[in-house]
């Protein structure tokens, strides 16, 4: 009985890590909370999914909406505090002070003399001036949140350009996939008409050894075509921030775009809306604001105070006629209102120290938004380089490919009316792969320079 009670424990574990392993959210690929898409996409599609979905944007959102949090709580300082308070004191040594829990800004404080007191009190203080502390404070907050806006769109314009980046990286290795296809077709069918005529007795058992042993290098050649054309389409759905187990296709062909280059006009417009610089700016902004801030601390601070009490006091004393301690209590309740002015005067250094901290930090800030311009200048000129050079490397591969298919023609018709030999075919066959692997290549080069122009340019869509 034991034994098969321990059989059946044993299979209802089975079952139960088979249960686990099977079950969909533990599929390799499957991420908890991925979207899954299906279907044709183009490349602008492909866009909207990542600005959507991906996970990079997610995280630069959630610090622009700590940003943003930070910024709702600089305006505390310009709202009343209020606390209510309650004490209970016991004590053998009069007065003691008594000070209320917490870091609330409306603070109580209290001196008891009585030996045991109840009290409690409402205490609200509101700041009438901080040297300009509360106000530039709010507004460095302010600032920063505005530049975690502007990052949420660089990270967009980031998310775009590198969605067609893996969109353009995977239309290249599906077109290498087919060109190899169509070179493992030409080579299939050229070694049929080898064995026919290797069988007849009419070539040499070279020719058949030599397109057999072409037929295997293609295969192999296609194999690696495909996987890397799988691999760049993991590549782009995990851009896209989507499931990578989706089954899509790309519908988008790799051509030229015309478009119309204007370096100096470029690099005005992405200077005046790039996010990125917008970002630096803000930050810019954000530690002169700090450096006011840090002055507010040499200037006297004001604020109004407002108590209402309620307090029980009970001394213990002693009677002559009595045989025992009697107690004597009292009791008040009462307000006050009362204004503060502190001025300070020393705090070891800690001010000067500030201030030269929110001097550096502004100094630091004024470098990195001219390091941002700089950057973004040179991301111009470079991708109207590379795109000057991609368009020329595009005719170039055309005329190229044009030539390789005339030689290969006239290769074909010499081989097949017995004037060439077999090693002219494979040199030709060779040269006309190459010279469409250009061809896709130098396309892709140029839709790679465009994406690179619309990020430098700070576009999205």
């Amino acid at each position: 009985m034991r034994a098969t009670e321990r059989m059946s424990h044993r299979a209802a574990c089975a079952a139960l890590l088979a249960f686990l392993l099977l079950a969909p959210g533990s599929r390799p690929g499957h991420a908890a909370g991925l979207p899954r898409i299906e279907g044709a996409i183009t490349m602008e599609q492909a866009v909207d999914l990542a600005v959507r979905h991906n996970l990079k944007i997610r995280v630069t959102a959630a610090d622009a909406q700590a940003m943003e949090s930070m910024r709702r709580e600089a305006l505390a300082p310009f709202w009343p505090q209020v606390s209510a308070n309650g004490y209970f004191a016991d004590q053998r040594m009069a007065p003691n002070v008594y000070s209320s829990a917490g870091t609330t800004m409306a603070r109580n404080s209290q001196v008891f003399n009585a030996d045991q007191t109840r009290d409690a009190n409402v205490t609200g203080m509101y700041a009438l001036f901080s040297g300009g502390r509360d106000w530039y404070g709010y507004q460095a907050a302010a600032r920063r949140a505005e530049a975690g806006r502007s990052m949420v769109r660089a990270s967009e314009v980031d998310a775009a350009m590198q969605a067609r980046l893996d969109y353009i990286a995977a239309l290249r290795e599906s077109e290498n996939a087919r060109v190899a296809a169509d070179l493992l077709r030409a080579i299939e069918e050229r070694l049929r008409v080898t064995r026919q005529a290797y069988e007849a007795g009419r070539v040499p058992r070279y020719y058949l050894l030599r397109d057999e042993a072409e037929q295997a290098n293609a295969i192999q050649m296609l194999a690696m075509a495909r996987s890397r054309t799988e691999q760049a389409v993991v590549a782009l759905k995990a851009t896209l921030g989507v499931e990578l187990g989706s089954p899509i296709t790309l519908t988008d062909t790799l051509e030229v775009a015309p478009i119309t280059l204007s370096v100096e006009e470029a690099i005005r417009e992405a200077a005046a809306r790039h996010p990125e610089i917008q970002a630096a700016a803000k930050q810019r902004g954000a530690a002169a604001s700090d450096i006011r801030a840090a002055y507010g601390s040499y200037f006297p601070q004001v604020a109004v105070s407002y108590m209402y009490d309620w307090g029980v006091m009970r001394n213990r004393a002693w009677e002559s006629q009595a045989d025992a301690m009697r107690s004597r209590s009292d009791s008040a309740e009462g307000y006050s209102v009362g204004v503060v002015v502190t001025l300070p005067l020393f705090d070891g250094f800690m001010r000067e120290n500030a201030l030269k901290t929110a001097k550096a930090k502004h100094e630091r800030a004024a470098q990195t938004e001219a390091l941002v311009r700089q950057q973004i200048a040179r991301d111009v000129t470079q991708a109207a380089l590379m795109l000057g050079a991609a368009e020329q490397s595009v005719r170039a591969s055309g005329k190229g490919l044009e030539k390789a298919e005339e030689e290969y023609r006239v290769v074909k018709e010499r081989f097949a009316s017995g004037r060439g030999i077999q090693l002219e075919i494979l040199d030709s066959e060779v040269a006309l792969t190459r010279a469409r692997l250009n061809v896709v290549n130098a396309l892709a080069d140029h839709a790679t320079a465009v994406a690179m122009w619309r990020r430098a340019n700070g576009e999205v869509r």
